[in-house]
């Protein structure tokens, strides 16, 4: 049988018996290939190998072994070996990574990261020798990276030997994978790292501590992330902003809403502070939702400039998070915020965009009282405010809201612009 129909039987996973002639035959086409062809014959061959069994480790692990080799080569020698659960390749992996050069081409960086990919899909069997890997001040990175990756509690006492590392790659890549484990003995670590002076840390150290809040029922937490609402690089802020909507309790939201509350706080970290009050779902957090939506400045209005653009922007996000609570308690707070909104004298209400996202929220609410608000903004002048209402009132218990509306349309005392929105709503509500 010729090489491509080899092939072909390969790759339709057909059962096939080889000879040894032709499986060495087909072997050295193949590596041939390997080392000839281009990126995408190379990724074809790669997924042909690992069904020639345990014959293709030597000839691969020769290629690995070869600093001289073609790195794309060695790169996908690299990445069909972890296909192959055998500790003969730990060995040479390990060693290409302590070979590895101070100061890597892009390629060669490539070849280390899916080195240390296949050496983390090894498991156990590779911690030890990452482990030595790890006290070579040169390979120390990478075999942190590696021990990272592999995610098993075996890997929590080398971790911690690098935590204070004077390097912070390592310090962050440390504290990220500490950080999905819940060990007592990682809590102090990522508590300390609150403090370290590199931002990335920082905000790996907030991370883990925000997805293991049920180990840290002794510790004030709002207390500890609290002063990183305020740390000089905005992801540290939004990761804190993020744990603190985990914890759900009052004094996590008057800490987010002191935030947004603040002249000093940008658009962008104001409306991840309102969005996590929102998350956090209580009547505390509804109530300083309501304060942030409510208070406005008197020289506000809607001309186009920045500082308008960004209090619209801010409105409009509140708006959904009020919509977002579940409980009926929260849901008729949420409510009469909306209506209160809706007949306050804040500018931004003649924004449509605004009363498109107010009709929607009091669907999403689903309360019956929300028809008489709806009803008055079925008359807007802009038909997409008007098309939002009618979507609102579909929302609303529709039996209900249709007979509501009926015996509406039959009262004398109402306007002819009223009556004929009216008509219409109930045609659409009808049609559902």
């Amino acid at each position: 049988m010729g090489y491509p129909n080899l092939l072909k039987k390969i790759m339709e996973n057909s059962e096939i018996d080889f000879s040894q002639q032709e499986l060495e035959a087909l072997l050295n086409n193949i590596l041939t290939e390997l080392e000839q062809g281009d990126f995408q014959q190379r990724w074809e061959v790669s997924k042909i190998l690992p069904s020639l069994g345990t014959p293709v480790l030597e000839p691969l692990l020769n290629i690995l072994k070869d600093e001289t080799a073609d790195i794309e080569m060695r790169w996908f020698v690299a990445r069909t070996l972890g296909n192959f659960k055998s500790e003969i390749i730990i060995e040479p992996l390990i060693n290409l990574l302590k070979n590895s050069k101070s100061e890597p081409t892009e390629a060669e960086i490539s070849l280390q990261e899916i080195t240390i990919i296949t050496l983390s899909n090894l498991g156990n069997s590779a911690i030890a020798p990452l482990i030595q890997l790890l006290e070579k001040p040169d390979s120390k990175l990478l075999a942190t990276q590696a021990l990272a990756q592999i995610r098993h509690s075996e890997t929590i006492p080398p971790l911690l030997t690098v935590v204070n590392d004077p390097n912070s790659k390592i310090r962050a890549i440390a504290i990220e994978a500490l950080g999905s484990f819940h060990d007592p003995r990682v809590i102090p670590i990522l508590l300390e790292a609150l403090n370290d002076p590199v931002a990335d840390v920082r905000k790996q150290a907030v991370i883990g501590l925000g997805v293991r809040l049920n180990s840290l029922e002794n510790i004030n937490l709002v207390e500890k992330l609290k002063p990183l609402l305020w740390d000089i690089r905005p992801e540290v802020c939004q990761q804190t902003q993020l744990a603190l909507a985990r914890l759900k309790t009052d004094e996590a939201a008057t800490a987010l809403f002191e935030q947004v509350q603040s002249q000093s706080v940008p658009i962008s970290l104001k409306i991840d502070g309102v969005r996590s009050l929102g998350w956090i779902e209580t009547a505390k957090s509804l109530d300083y939702l309501q304060e942030i939506l409510l208070t406005f400045d008197p020289q506000f209005n809607l001309n186009s400039n920045p500082e308008t653009i960004e209090k619209i922007t801010l409105v409009r996000e509140i708006i959904p998070c009020i919509g977002r609570f579940e409980t009926l308690e929260l849901r008729k707070q949420a409510h009469q915020i909306l209506v209160n909104f809706i007949n306050s004298n804040h500018p931004a209400i003649s924004d449509p965009k605004t009363k498109q996202l107010i009709a929607l929220e009091l669907g999403k609410l689903g309360l019956i009282e929300a028809i008489n608000p709806l009803i008055k903004l079925l008359i807007d002048p802009n038909p997409s405010v008007r098309f939002h209402c009618i979507s609102a009132l579909k929302q609303i218990e529709p039996e209900q809201t249709y007979q509501y509306l009926q015996n509406l349309s039959h009262q004398k005392d109402i306007s002819s612009d009223i009556k004929q929105a009216i008509l219409i709503a109930l045609s659409e509500i009808s049609n559902q």
